[in-house]
């Protein structure tokens, strides 16, 4: 059981207090990363592999998200902005107007978790009043409107990473980590800093007074409940030798794609929250939309309504895999009981999985072009 964990909902400005990892709430390519460091002491018995020192001389393995990445550079992977509506209610017009008086919305947004998709990412300009454009004939103030850079996250293959990821010794640090010399006294003036997504080696464990410490390098330990770990799982039965099929790991909010029993890619997800939780089972994806609105909830309570969400891929009535541009907290749960992963991992797992989508907006499986295997536990 890992250690409980206190964070701030941004929607309801609640705090959950759970148990098993971290939880938030989410009411509603092919760049390699960069190696800044290595393990490499024999003593440790670990491999030895692109050789580097980290500031005082210890060398461990440390390697980094591709923080080069630049949305615009890639509009074939989201090809549009988002915002959310922050000031609520928020009017929608028919055009844009530099008065108001008489004039009146054709709809309005309110009442919970909302985002919007901009046709045009410009601002429009008329009299004292900015505007965008959220869908045809739909319009809305800027200054009910917050923007945000999705998350350029992306998780690791295993051919190109020249990691053995079925060894069961990588993990991604969920949260910004300082490492502590010795397991169990966690030193914030000593320790160096592991940014969020920073993958790691797992070299050792310890229990220390109830809690998972784990060991990163040469008197480097973070504690366990801030690394989710990456670890090969056994083919369900039902899934037949050499099928592609998806293993959804709740506990450690960890999504890998294989081929038969091949590990062939790892990222970070995150599931749905305990009052709404992702269904537990062997599973196959039945339908698959490259892009459209999820809504759902209760106005006032837990409502959500997002446009364009993108990639998505169904396997349990509506709780589907789908990217997620509105957050970048992977590895943590946060959903509405579907699986979020970053819009750049679910562009990679939308084109493997099955059915094959030709251009259509959305498609169900047939006995002809099967739903590739989903397993969660």
């Amino acid at each position: 059981m890992r250690s409980f964990a206190f964070l701030v909902v941004s929607l309801i400005s609640f705090i959950l207090m759970v148990p098993s990892k971290l939880v938030f709430c989410e009411l509603a390519g092919n760049e390699t990363k960069s190696v800044e460091a290595v393990e490499t002491s024999a003593s440790e018995g670990q491999e030895d592999a692109l050789k580097e020192n980290d500031s005082n001389g210890t060398s461990f393995f440390k390697r980094v998200f591709d923080k080069g990445f630049k949305w615009q550079d890639h509009r074939d992977i989201l090809p549009r902005d988002y915002a959310q509506v922050i000031e609520q209610p928020a009017p929608v017009y028919r055009a844009v107007w530099h008065d108001l008086t008489g004039k009146r919305p054709v709809r309005v947004l309110d009442g919970g978790f909302l985002w919007v998709s901009l046709e045009t990412p410009l601002p429009i300009q008329s009299g004292n009043f900015t505007w965008y454009q959220i869908n045809k004939n739909e319009f809305v103030q800027k200054r009910y409107l917050a923007f945000f850079e999705p998350s350029v996250f992306k998780g690791i293959e295993a051919t190109s990473s020249g990691l053995d990821l079925e060894s069961g010794q990588y993990g991604w640090v969920v949260l910004d980590t300082y490492t502590a010399a010795s397991p169990g006294k966690q030193d914030y003036m000593e320790g160096e800093l592991l940014e969020k997504y920073t993958l790691v080696k797992v070299l050792d464990e310890r229990i220390i007074d109830g809690k998972k410490w784990i060991k990163v390098g040469k008197d480097k330990w973070v504690d366990g409940t801030r690394v989710a770990r990456i670890v090969k799982n056994k083919r369900p039965m039902g899934v037949p030798p050499g099928a592609k099929w998806i293993d959804i790991d709740i506990y450690e909010q960890i999504l890998e794609a294989y081929k038969g029993d091949r590990l062939i890619y790892a990222t970070l997800v995150s599931s749905g929250l305990p009052a709404f939780e992702t269904p537990k089972g062997l599973f196959r994806i039945w339908g698959k939309a490259r892009m459209r609105k999820m809504s759902g909830g209760k106005k006032g309570k837990d409502y959500y309504f997002l446009e364009d969400v993108p990639y998505q891929m169904y396997f349990s009535n509506g709780v589907a895999i789908h990217g997620a541009y509105w957050h970048d907290n992977f590895g943590i749960k946060q959903s509405h009981g579907c699986v979020n992963i970053s819009p750049r991992d679910a562009k990679w797992l939308f084109d493997w999985t099955r059915p094959v989508v030709n251009g259509q907006a959305f498609i169900k499986a047939t006995k002809s072009n099967p739903g590739t295997f989903v397993y969660v536990h």
